[in-house]
């Protein structure tokens, strides 16, 4: 009997002290906002905006998410939660030439916790001078040049693929609706 209550005691201080942590870290967060931060809203404890941000990817229109937020705090930059993460988000040319002339001198590449555990070992995940070294042995590849070269061998291919597996397909499972 003994053991049961002061285990469900030990269980209670945990539980109270896990909530006091996430509480004052949330306040903190909320009521005396960083100045170095640009404007934004965090959204609910924990689940931030992601829920938003997950509706609108739903409804085909992740760009209203990004749009309301820049009407509301900054056109150029805003701060907001996604996935457990507060994280910046730059918009228009001038964010996107930031980051990218700035990468891994001013700005480092990074990946929520969640994307990393869901990707694992991909090329998403990849950082600093490795990143550098895929994208420049990616984009010999992807140049014009080469995409020239590919592309008469891709249309043949798709062409091909389309003939054999999915020609008539559509008005096949038209007609068995219908019936």
């Amino acid at each position: 009997m003994q053991i049961a209550m002061f285990s469900t005691l030990i269980l209670l201080g945990i539980v109270l002290l896990v909530s006091l942590y996430i509480i004052t870290k949330t306040l903190k967060e909320r009521l005396i906002p960083n100045p170095h931060l640009p404007p934004g809203s965090l959204g609910w404890p924990l689940i931030g905006e992601t829920l938003n941000y997950l509706g609108t990817c739903l409804a085909g229109r992740p760009d209203w998410f990004l749009r309301d937020r820049m009407e509301k705090h900054d056109p150029q930059v805003f701060k907001t939660s996604l996935f457990g993460e507060t994280v910046a988000v730059f918009c228009g040319p001038a964010g996107n030439k930031f980051l990218f002339s700035n990468e891994n001198k001013l700005v480092n590449l990074w990946w929520p916790r969640s994307v990393k555990k869901l990707l694992k070992s991909s090329l998403v995940n990849v950082a600093g001078d490795e990143a550098k070294r895929i994208r420049r042995i990616l984009l010999t590849f992807l140049d014009p040049d080469a995409l020239k070269r590919y592309i008469e061998r891709m249309d043949l291919v798709t062409q091909h693929h389309i003939s054999t597996l999915w020609e008539g397909m559509f008005l096949d499972n038209l007609l068995e609706k219908k019936s």
